[in-house]
């Protein structure tokens, strides 16, 4: 299993941001197979040369299913490595996994400061990691997820540019545009300020049903006969998020769209990620 940090230049965020990627491109027992045919191979150098080309190490694969994962509020790249056994999982099911960083901008696209990040998420990211790494060029192969303002932008962005993401992993999503006048607070967390939701969204009384809108963006792509990515959603029955996140569900169910809700005990917290992770990954896979 390879972990992999990339710098690049985005042209969507015009400054250089960083990604971890990991790709399942090794593994112990081929790596035992490959030192084991040398050690054996007579002690020449034309004769471990014939060995190693009958034990390539590491094996040729084919190109790999990608889940492209979003982190949450004022995470970044590294979340995943650090809080989750990703890496583990990823090797046990053979998917490359890569993870950007989206700072606090909910994936969304800001062209006043020129942070595309849904650009960057939706079309950049993909095109720009299948030109660095053997992952696969198909829809039905390329999946994207996140984890509350992450799976927000999974939602978000897997719908609007749904010609590219076959399926949809949404833990915990922060679907706060329903119900803005509940959620903001003058003396509480920064992400909840009318200052920066405003920022983030622009109006909010246009965000829902505008493409910021994940129930309008299913129901334009069923009316528009676009391709339908299948969704997965979870969300913790503590989670003051559920009741948002169960309605979301229900309304892209509604419009014809492929939605398995699953809700798990749990909070809006790393122990319900970890919970939930591996629940979604056997249903992407």
């Amino acid at each position: 299993m390879a972990l992999i940090s990339v710098d690049y230049f985005s042209s969507s965020l015009m400054r250089t941001t960083t990604l971890e990627v990991i790709l399942p491109v090794d593994d112990q027992g081929a790596a035992y197979a490959a030192d084991s045919a040398m050690r054996h191979a007579g002690g020449t150098l034309e004769a471990e040369m014939r060995a190693w080309e009958q034990a390539p190490y590491p094996p040729r694969k084919a190109p790999f299913k990608t889940l492209f994962l979003l982190h949450g509020i004022s995470g970044n790249h590294a979340d995943w490595i650090s809080e989750t056994r990703i890496r583990s999982w990823a090797e046990s099911h053979g998917i490359a996994v890569v993870m950007p960083s989206g700072y606090n901008a909910f994936y969304l696209d800001q062209p006043e400061v020129h942070n595309y990040y849904g650009r960057f998420v939706g079309q950049e990211l993909v095109e720009v990691a299948r030109r660095m790494f053997p992952l696969s060029t198909r829809r039905e192969d390329t999946f994207i997820g996140g984890i509350s303002m992450g799976a927000y932008g999974a939602l978000r962005n897997g719908l609007k540019y749904c010609e590219t993401f076959g399926a949809i992993v949404s833990l915990s999503s922060a679907m706060i545009i329903n119900n803005f006048d509940q959620v903001i607070s003058s003396d509480g967390l920064f992400f909840l300020s009318r200052d920066f939701l405003e920022h983030t969204f622009g109006d909010l009384s246009h965000v829902r049903d505008s493409d910021k809108d994940p129930a309008r963006l299913a129901a334009d792509l069923v009316y528009c006969d676009r391709p339908r990515p299948r969704i997965f959603m979870t969300c913790g029955d503590q989670d003051p998020l559920a009741e948002a996140n169960r309605m979301l569900a229900g309304r892209m169910r509604d419009t014809g769209l492929d939605v398995t809700y699953d809700e798990m005990h749990g909070g809006h917290d790393w122990d319900f990620w970890n919970a939930a992770l591996p629940k979604a990954l056997n249903w992407l896979l």
